[in-house]
């Protein structure tokens, strides 16, 4: 470790599948992590307890908030000990630089660099946020949003956005400080070398589907703004409209909408070919999408919502699967439209049901988009490319 280690918190990071990308750091071990002891994802189904990784200095404390509406929501990810910990890390380190994994419209980041400018810290944010205040709120609450942010980005040094949108936005706040650093970064990268093309797997077997017949796969959560309605909607024109192909679709999550999910396949009488599981591990999911023939990932725009980049649409194009989504949010960063997928409107289900059609009724269309998926997922998102650049950005402040 050299005389100025970086600092690095954010809830994100208590992934693992977020925190990986930092392996593939040159000088991994001139990094020291403050990171919640416990973070409950999935309203509290998911419980990611932290535990020691070989190589990293990790300091565990206890996170007030989870996230929700109202005063919680801003506290998201909010660890107080932060405020003990900087001066002792300034002191015993000498560490110059925080990276908070956090929203600059979050209270949480404006403690986090209070304290950081208090002890003498540079302070870098991150932002995922594809849509303009003025589109997500009104009032008071605009007012109070955007003096927030701009109180943030004030304290900041820099700011890594996942997305060009977010960049954008950011940049229309016009930080006075002229030594304001933004890049285009996702908080962490694809898994190339776990998400490839050819991985051995049982899944069609275990879902009985035949040799002959597709799997359409969907993963992630199972709440109104994925656009399952519409994927339902969608694959009832595919089965009794645009035959002979026999599809048969997988859904895999956990969410509010599930019961409405299963009833809504009742009515459909679609329950001999729509599968519905639970949530599953990361490490599960290569082996899924080695058995599926195209990835669908219907998001539609919701309460001020778009869709800020997918990483399960990078992690199935790194499978070598073509992936259909929508036009929505910052998918089209993530999805190149008619080269590694295609690209529909949302809230269509007859844009979308002809898209699944048009990939699965052509071998070589679906052989030719999944071989550019994973090119395009491996030159711009695998953990190496993303651990460059957040590398490479941080120190400039050291």
């Amino acid at each position: 470790m050299n005389k100025h280690p970086i600092i690095i918190t954010g809830h994100p990071y208590a992934f693992p599948y977020y925190f990986k990308v930092f392996e593939f750091f040159e000088n991994k071990d001139n990094l020291i992590f403050i990171l919640p002891k416990l973070w409950k994802a999935k309203m509290g189904k998911i419980n990611i307890k932290l535990e020691k990784k070989t190589g990293f200095v990790i300091y565990g404390a206890k996170a007030v908030s989870f996230g929700g509406r109202g005063l919680s929501g801003l506290f998201k990810g909010w660890v107080p000990a932060t405020a003990i910990l900087l001066p002792y890390m300034r002191i015993k380190y000498r560490s110059r630089v925080l990276y908070s994994c956090s929203e600059p419209n979050l209270l949480t980041t404006l403690y986090n660099g209070l304290f950081a400018k208090l002890f003498g810290f540079k302070h870098v944010l991150f932002s995922w946020q594809n849509v303009p205040p003025e589109k997500r709120m009104s009032g008071v609450k605009l007012i109070f949003s955007n003096a927030l942010v701009r109180l943030n980005l004030r304290f900041a040094d820099g700011i890594i956005c996942g997305n060009k949108k977010a960049a954008d936005i950011v940049r229309k706040f016009k930080v006075e400080n002229e030594k304001f650093k933004v890049i285009i970064c996702p908080l962490s990268g694809t898994d190339t070398a776990k998400f490839k093309p050819g991985i051995e797997s049982n899944w069609r077997e275990k879902l009985d589907v035949k040799p002959e017949e597709k799997v359409i796969l969907f993963y992630g959560a199972l709440d109104k703004r994925k656009g399952l309605d519409v994927l339902l909607e969608a694959f009832k024109i595919l089965t009794y409209n645009l035959k002979p192909i026999i599809y048969n679709l997988v859904i895999v999550g956990t969410g509010p909408e599930r019961q409405n999910l299963e009833s809504r396949i009742k009515d459909l009488e679609l329950d001999n070919k729509i599968t519905l599981l639970e949530w599953l591990p990361n490490d599960q999911l290569p082996a899924l999408l080695s058995a599926a023939d195209v990835f669908v990932y219907p998001s539609v725009p919701s309460g001020g919502w778009e869709e800020q980049f997918g990483y399960a649409m990078a992690e199935a194009g790194a499978c070598g699967v073509p992936v259909i989504a929508t036009r929505t949010g910052s998918i089209n960063e993530v999805v190149r439209d008619n080269e590694s997928g295609i690209l529909v409107e949302s809230n269509n289900p007859e844009q979308l049901a002809e898209a699944i059609h048009k990939i699965l009724s052509n071998d070589e269309l679906a052989k030719r988009m999944g071989e550019h998926g994973r090119k395009y997922v491996v030159e711009n998102f695998s953990h190496q490319i993303i651990a460059k650049k957040i590398s490479a950005f941080l120190y400039k402040y050291v």
